[in-house]
């Protein structure tokens, strides 16, 4: 009985309610959604290409510049009146990135909401954690003299060297370029890492005060979205190896120690940390307010359903505004059928998806493949099967075999004989993303992600496959081309 009512209940309206949501409101009175405005930046899948056909000469600054003051006007115009409707529920957070709410709602508001024109869909959401009590940077470094970089004297890795970045470092290093690295958190004190560490100019670590007025207190490396906490020092490993250390190693570890680990040992990296969805809307909107230029996403989210859609139109306007997303494929080979490999966010069009070949340019075992399904996904229906979207973009190595930054006095995991996996693959990509960037930084991001599919090696079949993309990266050829 309680199924056909709720069934009566939503069948107005219930096209634009996540059937997720209907189905949490037969064991609960209230559930977290997120409510997606009806005005946005972009309008389905043929929106993010119509945009970048639209701007494909204009510069990267001024694209975000103008995207976040249009973003953030929408949001304010829209959010009030839905709010207002709907009795000014508690709780609710707001984003402008994309125009949603996210809020906890009883089934008579979701109904309420559901038939305001105002509100496109209503998503499954999750209530955001906050921490009880402020906490304090873990560490606070010294500044220290930034040196050009040399990597005379160091070794440098035959994973680096085998996608050319020894050769691009004669011209390129990532200089002024920002790397956030989204993850579990950065060891940012280690050796190779301290003097690439991007520092907030504008606030006073650990006053308890929003010095810059950005909405985070005491954010000096970073901020951690889930916990609302400036503490995003990585936690400590008993095997000396913390997942956000070795991304960001590989990203900008500059040899200080005596191994070069980084692909771009200039870029400064940026450490963020998020919970769930919203979580990670709020690093990106702080990475775009920050001065970040690509977002290293080394994680991948199963079964997101319709919220796939937020995802992807969350993802199409950063890019638009100028942030490069790079993600890992993931780790799924044996554990899953073709195509349901490929995830959240790498599955996403307009961000590059990193796979993996091992050091001879075989696949290994475990790398996720594509092609990735959009057919289904509300206000997309694109990329049917068989077909399908091709993915991933483009490869890097997963390891093992090159050493890896670690936490213990050595510095290094070297030799690696057993850490492996996509998430490694990703701050290759993002590492040659900074040098391209680095060479031409009013490059738009949608034009990054073609550029270095353009100069990869091909490998295996002749052209772009769901196997290893587009092939090798190439970071001489891709810093080349940026300059044209």
């Amino acid at each position: 009985m309680k199924i056909l009512l709720l069934f009566a209940f939503f069948a107005a309206s219930d096209e634009k309610i996540d059937p997720r949501v209907q189905e949490s409101l037969e064991r609960k009175s209230s559930v977290d959604v997120i409510l997606l405005g009806k005005s946005q930046l972009l309008e389905g899948h043929s929106g993010f290409l119509a945009f970048c056909r639209k701007n494909r000469d204009r510069k990267r600054s001024d694209l975000r510049r103008e995207g976040i003051e249009k973003l953030k006007t929408i949001a304010a115009e829209e959010q009030e009146g839905i709010l207002d409707a709907l009795g000014n529920p508690p709780g609710g957070r707001r984003l402008w990135l994309v125009n949603a709410i996210s809020v906890r709602l009883t089934s008579e508001q979701i109904r309420k909401a559901s038939k305001l024109p105002s509100v496109k869909y209503i998503y499954m959401g999750r209530r955001a954690l906050k921490s009880g009590a402020r906490e304090k940077v873990e560490t606070v470094i010294e500044l220290e003299e930034r040196k050009p970089f040399s990597p005379e004297g160091k070794k440098i890795p035959w994973n680096l060297k085998a996608i050319g970045v020894d050769r691009a470092w004669k011209e390129w290093t990532g200089e002024g370029i920002v790397v956030a690295i989204l993850d579990s958190g950065v060891r940012y004190t280690h050796v190779d890492l301290r003097r690439n560490i991007w520092i907030n100019p504008g606030e006073i670590p650990n006053n308890g005060k929003d010095d810059d007025e950005n909405g985070h207190v005491d954010d000096l490396y970073g901020y951690d979205f889930g916990r609302n906490s400036p503490r995003v020092m990585a936690r400590e490993s008993r095997r000396g190896v913390e997942h956000g250390t070795v991304t960001a190693g590989i990203v900008a570890g500059d040899g200080t120690g005596g191994t070069v680990t980084g692909v771009a040992p200039r870029a400064k990296i940026m450490v963020l940390k998020a919970g769930g969805t919203f979580g990670v809307a709020l690093a990106w909107q702080y990475a775009l307010e920050n001065g970040a230029d690509i977002v290293n996403m080394s994680f991948s989210i199963p079964g997101l359903g319709a919220l796939r859609g937020f995802w992807r139109l969350m993802a199409d306007q950063a890019t638009c505004l100028g942030l490069v997303l790079v993600s890992g494929a993931g780790n799924f080979q044996k554990s899953e059928k073709v195509p349901t490999q490929i995830r959240i966010p790498e599955g996403i069009p307009s961000v590059i998806c990193a796979g993996g070949v091992n050091r001879d340019m075989s696949l290994p075992g475990f790398v996720s493949l594509g092609p990735v399904e959009w057919g289904s996904v509300p206000f997309y229906e694109d990329f049917p099967l068989p077909e399908g979207l091709v993915k991933p973009d483009a490869c890097g190595f997963p390891g093992p075999g090159y050493p890896l930054l670690s936490s213990t006095e050595k510095n290094y995991l070297d030799p690696n004989r057993s850490i492996k996996g996509n998430s490694f693959s990703s701050p290759h990509v993002s590492g040659v993303a900074a040098l391209v960037l680095s060479a031409n930084p009013e490059l738009p991001a949608w034009r990054v992600k073609e550029i270095i599919g353009q100069t990869a090696t091909d490998l295996g079949e002749e052209g772009k496959d769901s196997r290893t993309g587009a092939g090798l990266l190439n970071a001489p050829r891709a810093v080349e081309a940026a300059k044209e």
